[in-house]
This record gives structure tokens, sequence and C-alpha cells, in this order.
């Protein structure tokens, strides 16, 4: 049975002299019978350095008499492994007279073994991120040292196939999405082994996921440099190329031109058209700014409807290139059947004259850019020193407002509102001043446009609610008239959420009766979103507070959205009422707002009121209250106080 067991098994003697062996070992060793090789030892059968080894091994066994079990060794004839096992040999007393062998061929596994080895390696360095080039490299040199030689190509996105004299097996290279990168080619034999075949199939399968992976991550690197809509480069890739431009310009003595550049109205096209249609329009505007440079310079967007252009200086001087530029983006163009033409705000720093650095050119043509959008967009703006020191300042004062809020610099005065045909104080409006330490009081209108960028006015406006409800409730408890006291509400005031939280906090905390509270906005601010603005009068309304329209007459409201409002009273804004008597256009004006007031039932105060002719036509055209120099200017809290109890004492 064991002459047709394809294993090696044989047994020798102490002196290494064969026993005996089966007819796989006689086969192998160039034998036809077993009793050719019965008395020789390994030393008569294969090189002297190969039977050393056996000799070692076998000797071990037998003085030691422990079993060698499981070892691999490669085959000492013909290409394959072994794995080899060997016994003490023992004679019926037990005592070793020789050695028993067995050998298993393992060359299969072992090559199965190699191959799993050779692709874990190329997934490795797939998993590394090896550079695709060296990693096709040492793919190709891997597998041809695994196949004896035999050639072996990667033929990639239409590459010529090289003429091979062979016939070649071919295993195609697939993408992720199901397309194709190429074909692994191979030489071929007649003894192509299964598993070499499917081998090769894996690992044409993981070349196709080197090559995804190696596109995804140059994909990824071009997204972090570029924008994902237009395909410009972004901050990060400009920013590293303007120091280039800049040192080479520094070098040539030539200037370098940084202009940022604004699409004026682009939030009218998205959202009149939507945001595909502005997509769209970005696009073409890269384009055109594209076209315009060529590679003269740089173009960068940066983000919403903002670019920024780098040009170098040559024979066209720069205000000349730009306003092509302006001049292009403004060309018209139809989108989704629509024709619309766009203009742009281009503020420009020049490199020697108003910075050194990327950063100083940037933040200089931001400045000039945003002089450009006060001055009425669609220009060039150059940069100025005068600008940057106008910016120093603002960000000086914004500082200053900010440690006044800490410090409560704000104080109030308190315009009174009189009845026209009593002569009595009927309200008074709480007008907001800034203490300030160096310059003294300060009026609204030198820092509210700046607290309402910077968002301070939020809390400058709460302080002056719970200020003004406070005094309201302390004139009360001195014994005077309750007095209507108005509160302006600024716009970022009226669009924050705790804004009803903020009004009834103020009432509870001043122990003030909400009818007592009036809330003044402006035309303008409602009209800016109507809906929002109705359910947040409603809600204020709910409060028990009264609601009335600041400087009425200059917010383009209908008498249809005027109805729909939960107002108390309208104040007829002073540019009105400072040409009556002279201007018979301000008069009609002024008497058709007192009689829409009287219509819709709501009380008129004229604001602004300076002259006894003034007051004497209101009191003609109805209006039965006013507030103005003519009675009193905005005063301390104190002063209205006594102006109130004398007026009281006279009346008596």
């Amino acid at each position: 049975m064991i002459n047709y067991v394809p294993d090696f098994i044989y047994a020798k003697d102490r002196d290494g002299r064969f026993l005996f062996a089966n007819r796989a070992i006689v086969l192998n060793n160039g034998f036809t019978h077993v009793d050719e090789l019965i008395g020789l030892t390994d030393a008569e059968i294969h090189p002297v350095a190969d039977a050393h080894k056996i000799d070692e091994v076998e000797r071990r066994v037998m003085e030691k008499g422990e079993p060698d079990l499981g070892v691999e060794e490669r085959r000492l004839k013909g290409e394959g492994w072994l794995m080899m096992s060997r016994v003490p040999l023992r004679d019926r007393n037990g005592n070793i007279i020789g050695v028993v062998g067995a050998s298993r061929d393992i060359s299969a596994r072992k090559r199965a073994e190699e191959l799993m080895s050779a692709q874990t390696k190329l997934l490795h360095d797939v998993a590394r991120g090896v550079d695709l080039g060296s990693f096709l490299k040492d793919a190709q040199a891997l597998l041809e040292r695994l196949l004896n030689g035999r050639r072996v190509s990667f033929i990639l996105d239409g590459q010529q196939r090289e003429t091979q004299a062979n016939e070649v097996i071919e295993f195609p290279i697939f993408s992720r999405d199901g397309g194709k990168h190429g074909t692994l080619t191979a030489s071929k034999t007649e003894n192509d082994e299964s598993g070499l075949v499917e081998f090769l199939a894996g690992i044409a399968q993981t070349v196709g996921i080197a090559i995804d992976r190696h596109r995804d991550i140059a994909h990824i690197a071009y997204l972090a440099e570029h924008d994902a809509l237009t395909g410009l480069p972004n901050r990060t890739l400009l920013n590293r190329k303007v120091v280039v431009l800049l040192e080479k310009a520094s070098q040539a003595g030539k200037s370098l031109a940084v202009a940022f550049v604004d699409l004026d109205n682009f939030k009218l096209v998205n959202d009149s058209l939507g945001h595909a249609a502005g997509d769209e329009l970005l696009k073409v505007v890269a384009q055109r700014i594209s076209a315009q440079i060529k590679s003269s310079g740089i173009v960068s967007r940066i983000g919403g409807d903002e670019f920024i252009i780098v040009l170098e200086e040559n024979q066209n001087p720069f205000h000349e290139r730009l306003k092509a530029i302006l001049e292009g983006i403004s060309e018209p163009l139809t989108i989704d059947g629509v024709e619309i033409r766009v203009s742009c705000s281009i503020g420009v720093a020049c490199s020697r004259k108003h910075g050194d650095t990327a950063s100083e050119l940037f933040a200089n043509a931001d400045m000039a850019l945003y002089r450009v959008k006060e001055s009425g967009r669609n220009g060039i703006q150059l940069f100025t020193p005068a600008m940057g020191e106008e910016a120093r300042s603002k960000l000086s004062r914004i500082e200053e407002l900010r440690r006044a809020v800490e410090r409560n610099e704000f104080v109030l005065h308190y315009q009174p509102q009189k009845n026209i045909s009593s002569g009595q104080v009927i309200g008074v409006e709480a007008l907001v001043r800034w203490q300030h330490p160096v310059e003294g009081l300060l009026l609204p209108g030198t820092f509210i446009p700046l607290a309402e960028e910077t968002g301070l006015v939020v809390l400058i406006g709460d302080m002056v609610l719970r200020e003004a409800c406070r005094q309201a409730r302390a004139w009360q408890d001195q014994g005077l008239p309750p007095l209507r006291i108005a509160v302006n509400v600024s716009a970022r005031q009226f669009l924050e959420n705790s804004l009803i939280d903020q009004v009834a906090s103020a009432l509870q905390a001043a122990g003030l009766d909400p009818q007592w509270l009036e809330l003044e906005l402006t035309e303008s601010l409602i009209m800016r979103d109507v809906e929002g603005a109705i359910e947040r009068m409603h809600a204020l309304k709910e409060l028990g507070v009264s609601i009335a329209i600041d400087d009425f007459g200059t917010g383009y409201s209908s008498l249809s959205t005027l109805r729909r409002f939960p107002l108390s009273r309208l104040k007829i804004d002073r540019s009105f009422i400072a040409d009556i008597p002279e201007k018979a256009g301000d008069m009609a004006i002024t008497s058709a707002i007192v009689s829409l007031g009287r219509t819709l039932e709501l009380e008129v105060v004229a604001e602004g009121v300076e002259t006894e002719e003034q007051a004497q036509f209101l009191e003609g055209a109805g209006c039965e209250m006013f507030q103005g120099f003519l009675f009193a200017k905005p005063l301390p809290a104190s002063e209205v106080g006594n102006l109130i109890a004398k007026l009281v004492a006279q009346t008596g």
C-alpha cells in the first residue's frame, strides 16, 4: 500500500544506510527498484552539503530519541517543497536502531502562500498610498519573478500594446464604477495552473483599486486647492502662488496688482431665478475673467460671489486691464431663458505702494472694494492710505464701543411729546447717549450705525429698554401722572428671537404696566419682511405694549399693508415737517398722513417741530401731538421730571 502513497517514506539504520524506501523515493532518486537503494547513504545519492544536513538532523533524532516533525524543506531534486517528519526507529526492547522518515510534497501550498504573500504586499502598498508609478513598476517586477521571468505588462487607458512573440493571457483592470482602467497581460504557457490564473485576476483587481485610490487622492488634492463650482484656485492655492509672484516681481523690480471683485446684487439673481441660475452665473463670470487675464495673472474664487484677481505687470496698465474685466463681466447673458446683466465692484491694491506681503495687499484691496460699494458699486477703486487710517479708526471705535457696553457708559435723555390742544406732556421718547470718557456726550448718529454693524446694538437696546421702563416707573412713584414712554427698536434687535422675552423681562423688573410702554419700529424695517414683522408685532401686542411706526412716509408701505399692522400710533418723519410752511408739497403729504391716521383710528405724532408756524399748521391739519425743540429738546430724566411737575402745578 505504501508504494501507492505519493508521500516519501523510508527507514535507515544508525549509520544512515537505507533499510527501506517506498516507490516514491526510489523513483525520485533515479532508481527503478528498491533493492538498488538499500544499503546506500545520502552521501552516495546527494551532494555532500545536502547529505550532511540530512545526516545532522537524523543523528539528533536517534541520539535524543525525540521526533523532528513538520519541518519544511526545499526538494533536493526538482522544484518544490517538502514537509519532513522523522522519528526514532526502535527494536522490540525499545532500543533505538535507526530512524524512520516521511515527507509530503507541499509545493502547491507553498506556491499558494507565495502568491498570497505577493498579493498581500501589493494591497499593503495600496493602503500606504505608494506612488502609482512605483507601485506598477514594483508589481510588474514581483509578478515576473513569481512567473519565472515570463513577461508581464500593465496596459492602461488606451496605451499601445507592445508586440509579443508569445501568446498572452489577459485580465481586465476594472475601476470602482464598473469602467475599465486597462488590462494586465502575461505570457502564456501550456502548464498555467488554475490557481495562477485566479491569482492574476486578483492582482488585476488590486491594480484597479490602486488606480482608483491614486485618482481619488489626486482629486482630493485638487479639491483642497480649487473651487468645486468654477474649478478656479481657492484661497489656499492663491496664497501660495501670490508669495511666489511677489518674490518674482520684487526681483524684477515690477509691481503686482491684487483686485477684489464682488458681483453687485448677486443675491437678487439667487432669489429670483434660483441657486442653480446663480451657480451658472458664477461659472460664466469665472470664464470671462479667466479669458481676460489669460496667462498674465491668477483668478481665484474665495466664496459666494467674491473673486480675487492677481495681475502681473506688463505693457498694459492695471486699470485698463481691470476695466476690461469689469466690462466683460457686465456683458449680457441668458440663463434659463432670461437675459440678465450683472455689474461688479473692484477694489485694487498694488505691491511696492500698498503692501509687500499677500496679507497686506488682500486687506487693502478689500478696503478699496468696500469703498466702491459705499459709492454706489459698479466701479473700480484704488486703495489709498486714507482708507487704511479710516479702517484703523473704525476698529478703534469698535473696541471703544465694546468697552462702553461693558462699563455701561450709556445714558438716556427723554424728549417730551406734547398734546397741542391741552399743552400737557402725554409721553416721552427715550433717546440713548454715549457718555464718552474723553469726547463727552455723543449723539446716537455717531455710534448706533456701528453698533448695528457689530451687533452690539442688541445689548445697547436691551439696556435702553430696561432703563426706560425703570425710569417710567420711578416717575410714577414720585407722584407724577403716568406717561407713555417710547423706546426705539433697531433692526437687529427686532430680528432677535429673544426680543419678546427681553420686553417682558424689562417690564417685570421695573414693575411697569405694559400699557405705558410703546415700541417704535421704522417703516423700512417692517417692510423688509412684512409677514414676519406682522407675526412678531402681534406677539409684542399680546404683552400689552403699544406699537408705533417711526419715520412714517419714508418706507413705501401701502395702505393695504398698513391696515394689517397692529399699530397704535404713526410718527410723521421730521423731513416732512422741516420745510413747513415753505413747501406746499410737504404740507400736503403731512395733511394726508394725519388724515390717514385718523381714518385708521391711529394717533399721529409729528417729529421735529421747531416753529410756531409748524405747530399751528399741524393743529389745523388735525394732528394732536408733536415733539421737537419748539416744546423741549431731549433732556436728562431729572429735568423731564421737573418739567412735568411744573406743568401739573400750573394746570393744578
